[in-house]
């Protein structure tokens, strides 16, 4: 499957962006989702390398450990809030990682996918995990709902599309370089979701073990809708158009992070003098501007359906990355002008309410 050289770069790019929140409160030691990517991508290759070529014994022998250290996870979870469930959730993620890394390389090194796929892979999981947990949850408009509506809604494009690149076969195999990409997205996702959602042993959101044990769920629904259909043709483009399935989130990162340079910007001095009002009035438009979580689910689903059409038509990844560019671009572009064309009046009533919130 040719993947775009371009499209590695940018994810590789947003990626980058993406992991500063998450590497800060590594650093502040607060609680964080570091694990959920490592055992996403053990898991992705797992199960993508038993529905491929038969591997050697000792290749099983780490899926097997992987879904052991899963298991685990599941049944100490519960009984790690005391003082040494810190030092049990690191060791987790110590090993997670570890066992991420050598499924990734193994991979890599039994010429299965290519470097780029495998970059992409592991660049896609690390930008997912904060921006799905940060940019959906911290929404003006956001509901405890909204991460589930997102995630079931990549979830069910991700079903479409594995169905249409299906050979109508009933051979026991997943397209390998399709697989390896997709499993860990939408399992991460569904990871985020986990750890954002209250369980029946729990009434506060997080999970003990770091969300690295309850993950599996996740790729168990992810696994499941790819067997929906027996993935073994190649599809021009499939991986790139992956990005078309996910872009919301990573579009929502970009946005509160102009909105917060715009916050600062509003802050400063020459910009409250009496002939900077309307300079004034677009920075609070950026500031501001967002979108309502039915539009948000309503934007994923069209990008997705027309990320899966455009690869059905043999599109070229590179033309699949620019075009999805230019779509982010009008994404950030239509909220500021719609609540630029508010009256400033109504703006600065809104500042000042979230402003009361936030010291509130």
């Amino acid at each position: 499957m040719p993947t775009s050289a371009f499209a590695s770069l940018l994810i590789a790019f947003v990626a980058a962006a993406g992991a500063v929140p998450l590497l800060r409160d590594m650093l502040r030691d607060r609680p964080t989702v570091r694990s959920a990517g490592a055992v996403a991508m053990a898991l992705g290759v797992a199960v993508a390398a038993f529905y491929s070529d038969p591997w050697p014994a000792s290749d099983r022998g780490l899926i097997f450990g992987a879904a052991a250290l899963v298991l685990a996870g599941l049944a100490l979870d519960a009984r790690l809030a005391g003082a040494g469930g810190a030092t049990v959730r690191r060791i987790f993620e110590v090993v997670g990682t570890l066992v991420a890394g050598v499924f990734l390389f193994t991979y890599l090194e039994h010429d299965r996918v290519t470097w780029s796929v495998g970059f992409m892979m592991l660049a896609a999981v690390s930008l997912l995990l904060p921006i799905a947990t940060a940019a959906l949850d911290r929404l003006p408009s956001a509901t405890p709902s909204l991460p589930a509506g997102m995630v079931l809604v990549q979830l069910l494009l991700l079903m479409f599309f594995g169905a249409a690149n299906a050979d109508g076969g009933s051979r026991y195999s997943l397209y390998a370089e399709f697989a390896i990409v997709a499993l860990p997205v939408i399992g991460a996702l569904l990871g985020c979701l986990v750890y954002l959602s209250s369980m029946p042993w729990r009434t506060r959101p997080g999970v003990a073990l770091g969300t690295g044990g309850l993950l599996a769920l996740g790729f168990m629904i992810s696994w499941g809708a790819l067997r929906l259909g027996s993935i073994t043709a190649e599809v021009r483009g499939g991986t790139t158009a992956l990005l078309w399935l996910v872009a919301v989130p990573v579009f929502e990162f970009v946005r509160e992070s102009v909105g917060r340079l715009a916050g600062r910007m509003a802050a400063q001095r020459w910009l409250q003098q009496p002939g900077s009002a309307g300079l004034r009035h677009l920075v609070q438009a950026v500031c501001h501007a967002h979108y309502s979580p039915a539009a948000l689910l309503s934007i994923q689903a069209a990008l997705g359906l027309a990320g899966i059409g455009l690869c059905k038509l043999n599109t070229s990844g590179y033309f699949l990355t620019l075009a999805l560019l230019a779509l982010g671009v009008a994404y950030m572009l239509v909220p500021v002008y719609l609540t630029w064309r508010r009256p400033a009046a109504s703006l600065g009533r809104a500042a000042y309410s979230q402003h009361g919130g936030d010291r509130a």
